[in-house]
């Protein structure tokens, strides 16, 4: 099914009394939910399409224009008039399925299941990203297919306990869970069973062979940056990461990371964000009393030469603070919202001056609350193409009333790849979903690697007084991808 397009269906032409039908009998749960979808326009590629955050909680402890010809034709935008207009879409939250599945049905039904926080603190967002999973089904899915929501209340045994019920049920595949524990739990069950898990983890660290991590992962947004980085003439990299797990991740993948790309890795200190220490540790990171020293003893030098050139020099140096080159030209940056405007302002305050080091942050700088920082003019993030992103969150709005969280994405994404997968003769397999060509979705290219990994073409994003803006596009195809 390598570069198959699907057809378009005229959902346009039924109304919206029997578009509820067809969702009715296509989408039920292990317990008795409501269901809320709308109708659009199919699809026929494969890809992560989606981009902002809204807050949406995520595993890390900081919180995470394609041409089309050019990617592999196997994903789920849409090729032509994107989204279908308004009228289109039914009104109303659904209907309430009363029941459950029967053994007579399972032998012909190709059954996913859906694994989210549904009751809990995270309950409004595991229902969004329902929503744009069922939104995905109705774009690609066949009259066979049936998506089975299922509670995890985003514990380790409430993804045990889901992913128990979804293989019960005849799940062929499972989507989810979204936290790493829940991701723990749910693939002891679903790999005894031989049944995939597609999750919305950005925890590699739960990845493993049949248990793929499908979220944004902040290592390789950092590989995207620092590639492109290099091709901006900054080759010396240091990091300032926060000390907890997350910081240690980065950590670990660093020196990796830089070598692959020609660049040298020096520098490396962690701090513990909110902390009375945190000044300290910038202030030794910035290497800011040596500096400081520095400058004294230039004046020093300058004011005993006395020459007309000394002079000058003298007053070039009015109002500066330290003297010397760091010994970097580049700074890794992964924290977000207020920790990094705190370590951003002390950045600045001990004389890292952001014209000079290029900073580099992850998608957790797509923040508009970041924008107007002017420690972070300049700096760059890696993220997807923010275009397809708008397009979807502007449908979702218009069927659910609201705007999605961003991380919704992948719960569209991998339900269109699970409904694409269930169209093919040989339904779901290991082969055609680890196929090397990758899919293009939401938020552009990815693809699942055989080890449970996911990776993604991401484009470059630079902080600008008006915003961030695209200043290098997603690549279009893997062999572009740093």
């Amino acid at each position: 099914m390598q570069n198959e397009a699907l057809p378009r269906q005229a959902l346009q032409n039924l109304n919206g009394g029997s578009t509820w039908g067809r969702i009715a009998r296509r989408t039920a749960s292990v317990i008795v939910l409501s269901v809320g979808l709308a109708a659009c326009n199919a699809t026929t590629s494969i890809t992560d399409l989606f981009g902002t955050q809204r807050g949406a909680p995520v595993e890390t402890a900081n919180q995470p224009a394609v041409d089309p010809t050019g990617a592999p034709d196997q994903g789920l935008i849409p090729d032509a008039n994107p989204w279908p207009s308004d009228a289109a879409l039914p009104e109303g939250e659904g209907v309430e399925l009363p029941t459950l599945y029967n053994d007579e049905a399972a032998v012909f039904e190709k059954r996913v299941a859906l694994l989210l926080p549904l009751s809990g603190q995270h309950a409004d967002l595991g229902r969004a990203m329902r929503h744009a999973a069922e939104l995905a089904m109705f774009d690609i899915a066949g009259d066979d297919f049936v998506l089975m929501p299922i509670d995890t209340a985003g514990t380790y045994q409430g993804g045990q306990n889901a992913a128990r019920q979804a293989v019960d049920a005849g799940a062929k595949m499972i989507l989810g869970p979204l936290f790493s524990e829940s991701v723990s739990g749910a693939s002891e069950v679903a790999k005894a069973a031989n049944v995939p898990v597609i999750a919305f983890s950005n925890n590699r660290r739960v990845a493993e062979n049949g248990v793929w991590v499908s979220g944004l992962i902040p290592e390789d947004q950092i590989a995207r940056a620092v590639g492109y980085a290099t091709t901006q003439g900054h080759f010396r990299f240091a990091a300032l990461l926060p000390q907890n797990d997350y910081g240690r991740q980065i950590a670990s993948a660093l020196n990796g990371v830089v070598s692959r790309v020609g660049g040298s890795l020096g520098r490396v200190a962690f701090y513990q964000p909110g902390s009375e220490s945190l000044q300290q540790t910038i202030r030794d990171f910035a290497n800011y009393d040596a500096r400081r020293a520095n400058l004294r003893a230039h004046k020093a030098q300058l004011e005993a030469d006395g020459s007309a050139g000394a002079k000058r020099a003298l007053r070039r140096l009015e109002g500066v603070d330290t003297f010397g080159e760091l010994d970097f030209d580049a700074l890794i940056l992964p924290a977000t919202g207020g920790d990094l405007r705190q370590v951003s302002a002390l950045l600045a305050y001990f004389d890292i001056d952001p014209s000079v080091v290029q900073f580099i942050g992850t998608f957790g700088w797509n923040d508009p609350g970041l924008f107007a920082e002017p420690a972070l003019k300049g700096g760059i993030f890696a993220a997807p193409n923010p275009e397809n992103w708008n397009l979807f969150a502007n449908r979702f709005e218009r069927t659910f009333g609201s705007q999605p969280p961003r991380i919704s994405s992948l719960a569209y994404d991998s339900a269109a790849l699970a409904a694409l997968m269930a169209r093919d003769e040989n339904g779901i397999t290991r082969d055609a979903l680890t196929n090397p060509s990758g899919f293009v979705g939401v938020d552009g290219i990815f693809r699942l690697t055989a080890d449970g990994q996911s990776e993604r073409g991401y484009a470059i994003m630079q902080i600008q007084p008006d915003g961030a803006k695209v200043i290098a596009p997603a690549p279009a195809t893997f062999d572009q991808v740093f």
